[in-house]
């Protein structure tokens, strides 16, 4: 079993794969197309910038999985930035096949021991610690249980996990709250970003939702990555409807369009 995984680092030669990883199902939809257009200009624009900010796990020469993570300091969208710390963005295994076979444990000791030995996106300098965000896509063991197996603590926030590798946590000062701009009112903002492919469609499945609550408001889409201080501005936050910043997630259909509902005419 062992000799039929194999762990690549990301190259200009296996970006197509690490694409596939994520969207083998969704390849010949044309809004998800797009968002895989900007990942991939992501990539690029990475990778001349800092080298490799991914690994790919191939189980029987196939690309199963993918762990992706870049310097904190790269995030454009980021009002303080702290230097030498890496954030792990995504670890995913989507194929059932290659579940339950230790993959994404070894992609993650294989960041984990670079960052140890400075052989990271980080310059070759020592990494303080790692960052890793936690969600849940309801496949397979949500992503907090397991970098929390794998010794990641939660920060103080509980707004992440890291794991110390030269250096204890670095807490981040507070951005504040959304603050209601004049030129937000009788508008929906939307922000997507080039780090994950379903960015963009979500971004439109969003528009798409609040014109049906309210057919006649403006929508602005907003790539943050091109346009960051229209995030910073916002405290990215990543919609904002009529100057009020919406919580639910959009995918709890009812409740997030009852909020858009409100934010856009008031509770009745």
């Amino acid at each position: 079993m062992e000799s039929s995984i194999r762990i690549e680092n990301l190259q200009e030669s296996n970006i197509e794969d690490l694409i596939y990883v994520c969207s083998s199902k969704r390849l010949t939809d044309p809004v998800h197309q797009q968002g895989i257009k900007l990942k991939k200009q992501w990539l690029h624009e990475m990778f001349g910038t800092y080298g490799s900010c991914a690994k790919i796990a191939y189980y029987k020469d196939k690309p199963v999985a993918q762990i992706l993570y870049y310097p904190e300091e790269a995030v454009k969208t980021k009002a303080f930035q702290r230097k030498d710390v890496l954030v792990i963005s995504c670890t995913y295994n989507p194929f059932t096949n290659a579940q339950k076979l230790g993959i994404g444990t070894k992609l993650l000791k294989s960041v984990i021991h670079d960052a140890q030995q400075k052989k990271t996106c980080l310059g070759n300098r020592q990494c303080k610690f790692i960052l890793a965000k936690a969600f849940n896509t309801g496949e397979a063991l949500p992503l907090s249980e397991f970098y929390r197996k794998k010794g990641f603590i939660s920060t103080p926030r509980n707004d992440a996990l890291y794991l110390p590798v030269t250096s204890s946590y670095e807490e981040e000062p507070l951005i504040g709250k959304y603050e209601p701009l004049p030129e937000d009112l009788g508008k929906a903002v939307v922000f997507y970003g080039p780090i994950c492919q379903f960015s963009f469609p979500f971004a439109n499945k969003i528009a798409d939702l609040v014109k049906e609550v309210a057919p006649n408001i403006a929508i602005k889409l907003v790539n943050e990555w091109e346009n960051p201080q229209e995030s910073i501005r916002r405290k990215n936050w990543w919609l904002i409807v009529n100057a009020k910043p919406i919580h639910a997630f959009f995918m709890a259909t009812e409740q997030f369009k009852q909020e858009v509902k409100e934010a856009v005419y008031g509770k009745t």
